[in-house]
């Protein structure tokens, strides 16, 4: 009867890794989004931390809690350690979430030919005080292009060690044109 109850416990477990993999995934793009957009040049560029919202942390906790119940079962056969095995587990899936979704971001002020834009981006190296940038509007993000070699190209999501200079200035409060 034992090994039927730990052969269950473990395929409860790989099912909610199974769930949890699978709630991380999030499309691109939809065919058929209209967008508008407006030209524009670079004014101001300050650093902020963003929300990627790559992970549900609601979804992540519950599954924790879960988990952790299932965990703080098999631990301790009393109520108290499923009870504590949930709390722990939904308070790290979450907090782990929450973690996991912050990245390095942003803040840009565009001078637009509709009035003054704030847009709040992924950190990229290819933003520059002064450059042409062209804001794309409509279906929640809104990219930013940067004018570059006579087109407009989407800036890509880079890390500090592909611009250290760069990202250091940004992170004290510089205002790089170059």
């Amino acid at each position: 009867m034992r090994i039927n109850a730990l052969a269950a416990t473990l395929t409860t477990v790989a099912a909610l890794g199974a769930l949890t993999l699978n709630g991380c995934t999030n499309p691109t793009s939809t065919a058929g989004t209209v967008s508008s957009y407006y030209d524009g040049t670079l004014t101001g560029i300050e650093m902020i931390d963003i929300d990627a919202q790559e992970y549900d942390s609601t979804t992540n906790a519950l599954l924790g809690a879960i988990g952790g119940a299932i965990i703080g079962n098999l631990l301790n056969k009393h109520s108290t350690g499923t009870l504590v095995g949930a709390g722990l587990g939904g308070a790290a899936a979450g907090l782990g979430s929450s973690a996991a979704n912050r990245q390095d971001g942003l803040r840009l002020s565009v001078n637009t030919e509709a009035g003054n834009m704030i847009v709040d981006v992924p950190f990229s190296c290819q933003y520059r005080v002064g450059q042409k940038v062209r804001v794309i509007s409509g279906g929640g993000a809104a990219p930013v292009q940067v004018y570059s070699q006579g087109a407009y190209r989407t800036a890509t999501v880079q890390s500090k060690s592909e611009c250290p200079t760069r990202y250091s200035a940004y992170k004290q409060g510089q205002q790089l044109n170059d």
